[in-house]
């Protein structure tokens, strides 16, 4: 059996957190609530929370990390694919995400994705986070953790 083969650096990052059991023990629903963008409405962040609130083992866990594809930039020598994590938690500080953020580091970094379109990705690195974010308009707390990783592939396949 192969290796599997991603269609982004996105896709590669939410495959392995969904099989990171450090990472899915921190978040309510566990895989399940490891999620790529459009995937995510308030009516599961409401859920959720519900969740967490009725079942005592879910208390030290965030609502949700979802996977946001930032796609492939850069010149024809230097090209580099990007993506990025967000934890979203409500009413728990800062302390749950702070938590997630580290495993999800401890996941990703480090690593190397097989593409499509016979690319591959060599050596993901964190590439900063924005620290602690309020959302006030959905009463979210937040932080975004961005990634990258230097893109080896035939020039006409990513330009």
């Amino acid at each position: 059996m192969g290796e599997t083969i991603y269609s982004d650096l996105a896709s590669w990052a939410l495959a392995i957190l969904r099989d990171t059991a450090a990472v899915c023990d921190l978040v309510v629903g566990g895989d399940g609530g490891i999620v790529e963008t459009g995937q995510l409405s308030a009516q599961a962040l409401q859920a959720a929370q519900v969740t967490r609130r009725e079942d005592g083992e879910e208390a030290g866990k965030v609502l949700a990390v979802l996977v946001w594809d930032r796609g492939e930039g850069g010149d024809v020598r230097a090209r580099e694919a990007t993506c990025s994590i967000l934890v979203y938690d409500r009413g728990k500080g800062y302390a749950n995400i702070r938590t997630v953020r580290e495993a999800v580091l401890a996941a990703l970094v480090g690593q190397n994705a097989v593409l499509v379109r016979g690319a591959m990705v060599v050596h993901v690195r964190y590439d900063g986070r924005s620290g602690h974010q309020t959302l006030e308009e959905f009463d979210l707390d937040a932080e975004r953790i961005d990634f990258t990783g230097s893109l080896l592939a035939e020039q006409d396949e990513y330009m």
